[in-house]
């Protein structure tokens, strides 16, 4: 039956000549084998790709895939959720009286709800028809829902013209929802109900909320360029010689440096070329090199965020090696060659362990690093702040600019002011005649890290407090004060307080200073994170000298939640160095390859509590299990113990 023909019938009051036109073109096609009935193009086409999926005609109910307490969960975080919550409320109200459900189904074809009259509802529920199933072609066979996904289109299903014989009594209308940003559809709107209620404007009622909708993703989309490009001006104002390029969400570019389009990354839709698969999910400075029209480059990747939602990046580009010249056609060209702007070369991914205060302190970190405010890492010696700092920088609008680290204890007292601040020539005895520039001078554009600060003399506290003030430094023996862009982050293992308190620190250097406090929880304080610290640097040790990566056995695992890590970090870092240099390993690092120190720990604890070590044990071995993806005998050979011992190991975790 073609279109005219069912639409003729039904505005003639035809519904029940039509439905028996469409019985008998189902049946011509499912139980005759008829390969070109009479019918709608759209619903045959449908129909062929059903019978090569297998779908049985005959199905009675599609799967419920998801709980409904789930089901409200997604429903409540979906994008649209806020947009279209409002047009299915009122809706249902207006189709009361012609007994259709108003249904909401996300790009995978789940119902996230269903609303209308509660009698039509309970029909809709014999086939499953509710929030938690699926209702894609493979799952329910032609259907509005599942043929609006595969055709990108609005559809209507009327009658037989769905595949599967016990949806017949239903007709259906749909019109899928698409992203401006990123042309993917978000979810379908549809009005399914009885065939007897069937009337052709359903379909125009879906699409016309369909456009509504979109027509408010589209200003929302306005709103989120507007953020991104304020951020890209910001940047610009920071980094004025380096290329910059903004994209929306869907990696359209929306703004770009001068020349960027000569060096062959945009495409002729618009669309920036060489983004990693996935980067929007990537970290914020996150880092990769691509190929130029006389050089290679490194981008550096920024998110930019409204409302904490990711609502595109800005993306820095910088020379790696100068091929050619001519550079300056870009309108590029920094103040400092690569040799002389010292970089960071960690971001957060550099960060190893799971345990949830670690993870806590990463996230403070990563939310941090979106703003300019001076922070302050308070913890143990060896547990990492240099590297957090480094993370800080790496995903912070400072990313593309230098890294800057200076140790305040190990500067002499006498050389610190000139070594942060710079001096003029001829200040002091022994100055140089040109003068140099500071630390802080070195850092324009990027970030000074103040490792140590609680070892800063007294004496030159004020001066840091005058740039935290006022950005401006001056250099010893200068008249004139020069205006650094500066990112602060300082560190200490000191109790700052104690030391206000005593009056070896000023207070307010330190109020100014401890804006963002940010603690590193010790190892010895992060359950699991030893063991999986010392596999990162064996991994990275073995790959650096082209060797086998050692298998680490559970014992060790264990001892490592018992031993006190004074050193934290850096201590685990020295026994990986000591134990890949004392090898070649027979099967596994062992208890008998650690340090005595480590050995009596191990010892203790064993006769402490066997049972705790035991559970440790188990521990490592199910991380090494989930790493592995399961694979026993991966899981054996990282471990360094046979596939029967691993075996009987699992089976005490199952049993006990």
């Amino acid at each position: 039956m073609n279109r005219e023909l069912l639409v003729k019938n039904v505005q003639d009051g035809g519904i029940a000549q039509a439905v028996i036109e469409t019985e008998k073109t189902w049946e011509r096609f499912v139980i005759a084998g008829d390969e070109e009935p009479p019918n709608r193009a759209f619903v045959l086409d449908s129909w062929k790709r059903c019978r090569e999926e297998g779908t049985n005609p005959h199905l009675n109910a599609t799967a419920k895939v998801v709980k409904e307490s789930e089901v409200q969960e997604l429903w409540n975080r979906h994008l649209l959720h806020e947009t279209l919550a409002p047009y299915i409320f009122s809706l249902s109200d207006t189709m009361l009286p012609s007994r259709h459900l108003v249904v909401f189904a996300d790009a995978q074809g789940l119902l996230l709800t269903v609303a209308g009259d509660r009698s039509v509802q309970s029909a809709a529920e014999k086939m499953n028809f509710v929030p938690g199933s699926r209702w894609q072609e493979e799952n329910a066979g032609t259907n509005a829902i599942g043929t609006a996904l595969a055709l990108r289109a609005p559809v209507q299903i009327f009658a037989a013209e769905h595949y599967c014989a016990p949806v017949h009594g239903w007709t259906c209308s749909a019109a899928p929802i698409t992203d401006p940003a990123t042309h993917q559809i978000l979810g379908v709107i549809d009005l399914t109900g009885m065939r007897e209620y069937h009337h052709p404007h359903s379909l125009a009622v879906v699409q016309s909320i369909a456009r509504a909708v979109e027509d408010r993703l589209r200003d929302a989309l306005e709103l989120e360029r507007f953020t991104i490009f304020g951020e890209y001006l910001e940047l610009y104002a920071r980094h004025p010689d380096i290329a910059l390029i903004a994209l929306d969400r869907g990696g359209q570019v929306i703004r770009s440096s001068t020349g960027v389009w000569d060096q062959g990354w945009i495409d002729a839709n618009n669309q920036l070329l060489h983004l990693p698969p996935g980067y929007s999910q990537m970290e914020d400075g996150t880092v990769w090199e691509v190929s130029g029209q006389h050089e290679r480059w490194k981008w550096v990747l920024h998110h930019c965020h409204r409302q904490q939602d990711r609502i595109g990046s800005v993306i820095q580009a910088l020379p790696v090696q100068t091929l050619h010249s001519k550079t300056a056609s870009m309108g590029i060209r920094g103040k400092r060659s690569k040799e002389e702007t010292p970089m960071a070369l960690a971001s957060f991914a550099h960060l190893v362990g799971t345990a949830p205060n670690f993870i806590r302190m990463i996230d403070q970190a990563k939310k941090v690093a979106r703003y300019d405010s001076p922070v302050l890492l308070l913890g143990e010696t060896g547990t990492g702040k240099e590297l957090l700092a480094q993370g800080i920088h790496s995903a912070s609008r400072h990313a593309a600019g230098p890294f800057v680290a200076v140790n305040c204890g190990a500067i002499p007292a006498e050389l610190i002011g000139s070594e942060l601040f710079g001096f003029e020539g001829g200040s002091f005895t022994g100055a140089a005649r040109e003068g140099r520039a500071g630390k802080f001078e070195a850092a324009e554009g990027g970030t000074i890290f103040l490792d140590e600060i609680g070892e800063l003399p007294l004496s030159m506290q004020p001066y840091l407090l005058r740039v935290l003030d006022t950005g401006e430094v001056t250099r010893i023996g200068g008249q004139g004060a020069v205006h650094v862009s500066v990112r602060v982050i300082a560190a200490t293992n000191q109790h700052l307080e104690e030391m206000v308190a005593t009056g070896t620190f000023r207070q307010d250097l330190f109020y100014r200073l401890n804006v963002i406090p940010i603690v590193l929880p010790p190892v010895r304080e992060r359950p699991g994170d030893g063991i999986r610290i010392l596999d990162h640097f064996l991994v990275r040790l073995a790959q650096q000298n082209g060797e086998c990566v050692p298998a680490i056995s559970p014992a060790v695992a264990a001892l490592f939640e018992h031993y006190p890590w004074k050193g934290n970090v850096r201590e685990i870092r020295n026994l990986a160095e000591r134990l890949m240099a004392s090898g070649p390993h027979r099967s596994a690092i062992t208890v008998e390859d650690l340090p005595t120190s480590m050995q009596e720990v191990g010892q203790t604890a064993q006769r402490a509590s066997p049972e705790i070590l035991k559970q440790q044990e188990d521990a490592w071995i199910w991380q090494v299990l989930d790493d592995c993806e399961g694979n026993v005998t991966q899981a054996s050979h990282r471990l360094g113990i046979h596939r029967s011992t691993l075996y009987r190991k699992l089976a005490r975790k199952n049993t006990g």
